[in-house]
């Protein structure tokens, strides 16, 4: 692939001396032969993946996992003018998770071809030498690669750039003479002179400290000397300060979802163990690791794998155990060490200016974990570099143990170089690098205070914001039936009137247990997602049959039931188009039920489209006007939910319950349809049956009479309920005593009066 590259080399070389066929064609084999094997030789040093720090033991072709990077369109690191201004655009623009990411990105591979000098800026393990290393290999395959310049790549590790003097030139030629070029000194001279060379520059920040200005001025004048050159450099954003004048500064992006999904899949298909590899293909394992982190409870996790090399950590859990840990504290934990001290260690760089000399590891976890914990205590993702280097000395002075030589501000600047846990995201405006690792440090430093838990739990268990803390929380402690406990003490003082006491007395009493199948919490979360739908179907009736007989459009009706799938979307979008105010939408959260039911009762053999009735809201005259592919579905739905009703009924979820006057209404019904079908004059069912649910199920008007702040109080305790299961599964350890006594309470009264 090199072979045009170094024949035009060597006719300058030659000159115009005039050889025989013989010469030429010998000179020929060796041109082939120093590609080929300066090709290999690259190959061999910088075209594998191997990383010792996240469990890899054998080497994977970079070419296999690589994925296409991005660059930040712009750095803009001036946009804001403090650390609050910061937090308020991100809060309002990432509501959820406050994922930092870029507006805009450009493809890494089109700018490192746009770009004669390049200095590429960004935090550690997001790819900055891989992707060097990528284009080299780009740049190795001439014609077939995606580097359009006819260039010979040489990789120069800067953590090698240790003496006074640097050469280079020399190191360049040592390169070509390592692979078996004839003639490497003038072989260098002579490309340099061309521009033939793509020169990448790995790594300023590992150059030692003292010696980083001397590095970046041989580097600026070996630029200006042999500019017609292209030029790739890279630097840890923290740590680079200017100096490549020629240079256009872009920062990586840290990956999108597609990227995560293709990474996932690459390494997944670039194992070496054949065998291995096609039992994935077979099991189709890249698939079910991407679905398994794109599920809402891994989330947290997710945001790690924006980070390649954090990524390759949970593609190697994922490939040793087929699943991510239900505890995730361990796993974050792993991910927290991988910065603090094994990635630099497995680099070998630096290692006189680690933060050891000030502290070491264990007092470096308490001191961010303080730092986490009170930030986040006060709601702040987001401080300013002197807020930092306060909270450090402050840390320092309160521990009798502090060394003379702790330094607040190269603790700080180790922290944000070395380790990368801590990044400037707009200037003076600093955050966590992943809000997961303040979440993980929040939690680390509650566990260290059993004084915290009743403080986590009083202050914050209603806050949606706290979730993923309690959850580490529950993964950190030793055993986490202190804050189960106080959890369901907390959650009951959200059940605090009498009609919600009664709602939760008629779910006790009507799910009482009457078969083995399913455990009575598990009746009891079915039958409050019943009592739900028809809580919100009666809601939708009222404020329907508020309005005008001449607003009532049959073609909307007509529309909506045959468009629309029978879920909880049917009736929000009926709400929005009948022209309704939207006060439902305040108070009351299509996933208050939905997501909690599944979890909690996955097991349930019961098809819960059977809760979505939309037959209370259909006008009399609607039937006659049906077309005939539509009473065809109609009758075809009306089927199902007779047999689906046969199946509750079988299930035994509710006691004392005949489910025959329900059969018999949608028997009824298409008693009717058929009728309608034959052309017969008869009347339409008047009986709802929306109503004979309530009367079948012994539910009262008044039960489905909500004030605002009910809503809210019920929403309050059944998300708490859910972050209780939550929290059980990622505990370390509960108590099966402790957690039995608690879900038996679930959705009961019981809770209220086992406080008492």
């Amino acid at each position: 692939m090199l072979s045009g590259v170094l024949t035009e080399v060597y006719k300058d070389i030659r000159g115009s001396i005039e050889r025989k066929r013989e010469e030429l064609e010998a000179e020929k084999l060796e041109i082939e032969n120093a590609s080929h094997q300066y090709e290999k030789n690259y190959r061999e040093r910088h075209g594998q993946v191997k990383v010792f720090c996240v469990g890899m033991r054998e080497p994977i072709s970079l070419d296999d996992v690589y994925v296409a990077v991005q660059f930040l369109d712009d750095r803009s690191r001036s946009r804001y003018g403090s650390p609050e201004d910061v937090e308020r655009a991100f809060r309002q623009r990432y509501p959820n998770r406050f994922i930092l990411s870029a507006d805009e990105c450009k493809d890494g591979t089109v700018v490192a071809n746009e770009k004669h000098y390049l200095m590429l800026l960004g935090g550690p393990g997001v790819g900055k030498s891989t992707f060097l290393r990528k284009v080299g290999l780009e740049a190795l395959k001439g014609e077939n690669g995606n580097f359009e310049h006819a260039c010979i790549p040489v990789f120069l590790e800067l953590k090698a750039f240790t003496a006074d003097q640097i050469n280079i030139k020399a190191l360049i030629t040592e390169e070509f003479r390592t692979c078996g070029y004839p003639d490497p000194n003038r072989m260098t001279e002579t490309a340099l002179k061309l521009g033939k060379l793509l020169i990448l520059f790995d790594g300023l920040d590992e150059v030692p400290t003292a010696n980083v200005d001397n590095v970046v001025s041989k580097i600026g004048d070996f630029v200006d000397r042999y500019s017609q050159n292209r030029f790739i450099a890279s630097c840890r954003i923290a740590a680079y300060k200017g100096g490549f004048r020629r240079f256009t500064e872009v920062e990586m992006a840290e990956f999108d979802d597609a990227q995560i999904e293709a990474y996932i899949k690459n390494w997944f298909n670039s194992t070496p163990d054949s065998y291995r590899w096609q039992l994935d293909t077979e099991m189709g394992t890249a698939q079910q690791c991407w679905n398994r982190l794109s599920e809402t409870n891994h989330e947290a996790t997710k945001e790690l794998a924006r980070n390649p090399l954090l990524l390759t950590l949970l593609c190697m859990v994922y490939d040793n155990s087929q699943d991510f840990p239900r505890n995730r504290a361990a796993l974050y934990e792993d991910a927290l060490n991988i910065f603090l001290k094994e990635w630099m260690a497995e680099k070998r760089v630096r290692p006189k200016e680690s933060i050891s000399q000030y502290l070491d590891i264990s007092d470096e976890k308490r001191m961010l974990s303080e730092i986490a914990a009170k930030n986040f205590e006060e709601n702040r993702l987001f401080f300013s570099k002197d807020e930092l280097i306060d909270q450090i000395q402050k840390f320092g002075d309160g521990n009798a143990n502090t060394p003379p030589a702790f330094n607040a501000s190269k603790i700080l600047e180790t922290i944000l170089v070395d380790q990368g846990l801590i990044v400037e995201r707009f200037t003076d405006s600093y955050s966590f690098s992943h809000l997961t690792f303040q979440e993980y440090l929040t939690a680390n430093y509650i566990v260290r205070d059993t004084r915290s838990i009743q403080g986590l739990v009083s202050e914050h268990l209603h806050d949606e914001q706290w979730r993923e803390v309690f959850l580490l929380t529950a993964g950190r402690m030793h055993a986490a039936d202190a804050l189960l406990l106080a959890m369901e003490s907390e959650a009951a003082q959200s059940i605090n009137t009498d009609r919600l006491k009664v709602l939760f007395r008629w779910i006790k009493r009507i799910a009482a247990l009457t078969d083995n199948r399913y455990t009575e919490v598990t009746k009891r979360a079915f039958v409050i997602r019943k009592y739900w739908s028809l809580w919100l179907l009666n809601t939708m009736h009222e404020k329907i049959n508020n309005k005008t007989h001449e607003d009532r459009n049959l073609d909307l009706y007509r529309d909506l039931y045959i468009d629309i799938d029978l879920d909880l979307d049917l009736y929000f979008h009926l709400y929005r188009h009948r022209g309704l105010d939207l006060d439902l939408y305040c108070y009351f959260d299509p996933n208050l039920i939905l997501y909690f039911c599944f979890d909690l009762y996955r097991d349930l053999d019961l098809d819960l489209d059977l809760d979505l009735d939309f037959y209370r809201y259909i006008d009399p005259d609607f039937y006659v006007q049906v077309s005939s592919e539509f009473a065809d579905r109609f009758d075809k739905e009306l089927e199902a939910r007779i047999v689906l009703v046969k199946r509750m009924e079988a299930a035994k979820i509710f006691k004392g319950v005949d489910f025959q006057p329900i059969v018999l209404r949608f028997k009824t019904q298409q008693e009717f349809i058929k009728a309608v079908r034959e052309g017969k004059a008869v009347d339409p069912p008047r009986k709802s049956i929306h109503d004979t649910w309530l009367s079948v199920l012994q539910i009262t008007d008044e039960m489905l009479v909500m004030s605002h702040a009910e809503l809210e109080s019920c929403v309050r305790y059944l998300r708490a309920v859910k972050l209780m299961i939550d929290c059980k599964e990622a505990g370390g350890r509960v108590s099966p005593e402790v957690w039995d006594g608690i879900a038996e309470r679930f959705l009961t009264l019981d809770a209220i009066e086992h406080k008492a």
